[in-house]
Parts: structure tokens; C-alpha cells; sequence
């Protein structure tokens, strides 16, 4: 660790602290290449690189200065002579490849005759450039890169680095991860919405931490944070083993509270009843196999679901929900529902 002082010390600890504060991959990749790296380790140019080795047209670079137009123009010759690079090379043939230099590889003679330096570098004017992997997948390497014209990196600079790329491969694997999760949860909600069924996460107290799909309109929560009334006594009574069945403008809706894997908090798992009596459906002006359809959506069966119901395809049924949707004047399952049982209900209370 040559050659830093106490106050560049304390700089990078502050900004190892800082790096693990962010939520998103790009705002931390901006931060990195326009605030910390820059002060860090000081270079003619600073660059985030996605390489990819068999696929050089999904190769990413985002440059510090913004690309200018001979960046532009040699690009396309980077993403094909990318394979030439040592330090490219060295990282795709070890799991753990530390902070390199070019020079660490190659004399400047040698370096020079390379067509990566006579197409590309050679027109930026990167003479000399460290890199630091932060990412290794077969045949793919992210890595930040610091490029100079006239002097080389110092050890100094290498081990500054060196410290701070441990960090760099833990946030980014943090926020990879995270990425997953959320598509993964957004994915699961999706699948829920699709099936007629929604849930809520709510603490011992009945108060309200997370919810997916429409499952608050379900329920008629005025407040977001507070379940009704009704669901909190329920919860209270510590009859989580019961379901319980609630009549609201949404229909019939089953709830059932199922334990979490945190002893402080409930999952309530809701699901749409038989959402609309059977009676017919003649008047709201659709036809019978319109009508049948309706229904099955009622039911909270998926296009697919209908289509092998009805011995029919899914492009089909697809077509039919569209003409639905256009006869009632409405956009989606949840509000063709809601406004079925509206009309019903107006129906049954002049016929009352």
C-alpha cells in the first residue's frame, strides 16, 4: 500500500462508505465515474465497460468526457479488436485477476503495433491504462478502465484500486441481486393479477407494509396503511386458520392470513370468489360465447385457462375479451367485473 497519505486514506473509506448507500446500478456507476474515481486516481479518461468476447455488438462503453465523435467513430473498431487487449484477456482467464496495467503485459513497442492501438487507441491517445474487473461471466467482463496520455499509473495509484475494488464487485453483485428480486416479485405479481388473486403483508397490529395487485381496492381500504375494521377484528380474534369471506363492490373475496417467515408480520392471501351470480347476460349486449367468457374471467381463469375450457384457442378467447371490453366500455378484468356487479345490483335492487 505505497505512497498514500492519511487524508487519501480517509477520502476512500469515505467513499467505500458511500458507494454501498446507492439502490440502482446506473446512479452508482455515474457517481463512480463522475465524483469518486476522478478524485481517486486521477486520468485522461474513465470508462465503465461491459465487453463482451462473442458478442462484440453487445459490448457497452460509457465514457469520461462524454464520448466525443472519434470515440464514436472508433468504437465499432474496439467492440472487434477487444480479444487483442491483455488485460481483457488476463481477466477472462482468471476468476480473480487483479488490477492490471497494459504495461504490467506489454512493452510500449509491442503495445503500439497492436491493431487495438493503431484503430482505436492510438486516436484517443490512450498511451497507458489501468483496469479493475468487477464482474467476470463466461465470455462477458465488466471492468472500470483509466486511460492517460502522458504518464503511466504509479503503484500508488494501483493500490488505491486494489482497496477499493472488493467494494465495487460487492455493491454491484448487491444491486444485480436486487434487480433479480424485484423482477422476480414484479413477475409473481403479475401471475397473481392474472389469476384473480392479490396479497398483503401487515404486521401484528393490522397495519399495512406491502401489498401486490388490486388487492387494497378488494378490500375497500380508504386509508393505504389501515385494514377495515372488519379484517382487523378478524385478525385480532387470532382465527387465522378460518378464512374469511367478504361481499364488497369487487365482488366476493376469500382472505386467508398464512404466518411469514418473520414472527412480527402476516400474509394476507386474497382471492376473487365466484364473482358474478348466474344469471344471464344476454342484455348487457354480448353473445353467448362472449357471455361464457365473462364468466370464466369471473371465475379468475386466465385466457389460457378459458381456452381449454372451451375447446377453443387462446388468440381466440384473446379476440373475444377484446370485444368484451369494448361492448362494456372498460380496460380491464377488475373493471369489467366491478361494473358487471354494479349493473347486477342495480338489476336486483328494481326487481326487489
Amino acid at each position: 500500500m505505497s505512497g498514500l497519505s492519511k487524508n487519501e486514506y480517509e477520502l476512500l473509506f469515505n467513499y467505500i462508505r458511500e458507494l454501498h448507500s446507492f439502490r440502482d446500478q446506473p446512479a452508482l456507476r455515474t457517481w463512480l465515474l463522475d465524483t469518486a474515481l476522478p478524485k481517486l486516481i486521477p486520468s485522461d479518461w474513465l470508462s465503465y465497460n461491459e465487453v463482451d468476447i462473442l458478442n462484440p455488438e453487445n459490448t457497452l462503453s460509457i465514457l469520461r468526457p462524454e464520448a466525443n465523435a472519434i470515440f464514436q467513430q472508433v468504437f465499432p473498431r474496439f467492440k472487434e479488436v477487444a480479444h487483442q487487449h491483455p488485460l481483457i484477456m488476463g481477466q477472462m482467464q482468471s476468476a480473480n485477476f487483479p488490477v492490471h496495467k497494459i504495461s504490467d503485459f506489454l512493452a510500449q513497442d509491442v503495445y503500439h503495433k497492436l491493431e487495438l492501438y493503431q484503430d482505436v487507441y492510438r486516436h484517443l491517445g490512450v498511451e497507458y491504462q489501468m483496469a479493475a474487473p468487477i464482474k467476470l461471466e463466461p465470455d462477458r467482463i465488466t471492468a472500470f478502465a483509466f486511460s492517460r496520455q502522458k504518464s503511466d499509473y504509479t503503484e500508488r495509484d494501483r493500490a488505491i484500486l486494489e482497496m477499493l475494488r472488493p467494494h465495487l464487485v460487492v455493491a454491484f453483485n448487491n444491486l444485480t441481486l436486487a434487480g433479480e428480486r424485484k423482477t422476480m416479485l414484479d413477475n409473481a405479481t403479475l401471475a397473481l393479477n392474472e389469476l384473480s388473486s392479490a396479497t398483503i403483508i401487515v404486521d401484528l397490529q393490522g397495519r399495512i407494509l406491502y401489498h401486490t395487485g388490486a388487492g387494497l381496492a378488494w378490500i375497500g381500504a380508504t386509508n393505504p396503511g389501515i385494514l377495515p375494521i372488519k379484517i382487523s377484528e378478524w385478525l385480532s380474534q387470532r382465527v387465522q386458520d378460518q378464512a374469511l369471506h367478504l361481499v364488497s363492490e369487487a365482488g366476493k373475496i376469500r382472505i386467508r392470513a398464512v404466518p411469514t417467515n418473520s414472527k412480527q408480520r402476516l400474509l394476507l392471501v386474497l382471492t376473487q370468489e365466484n364473482m358474478l351470480p348466474a344469471i344471464s347476460l344476454d342484455d348487457f349486449g354480448l353473445s353467448k360465447r362472449q357471455s361464457e367468457v365473462v364468466r370464466w374471467i369471473c371465475y379468475g381463469k386466465t385466457n389460457a385457462e378459458i381456452a381449454a375450457i372451451l375447446v377453443i384457442s387462446p388468440r381466440t378467447v384473446h379476440k373475444h375479451v377484446e370485444h368484451i371490453f369494448e361492448k362494456l366500455g372498460v380496460e380491464s378484468r377488475l373493471a369489467m367485473t366491478a361494473l358487471l356487479n354494479e349493473k347486477l345490483s342495480v338489476r336486483r335492487m328494481a326487481t326487489s
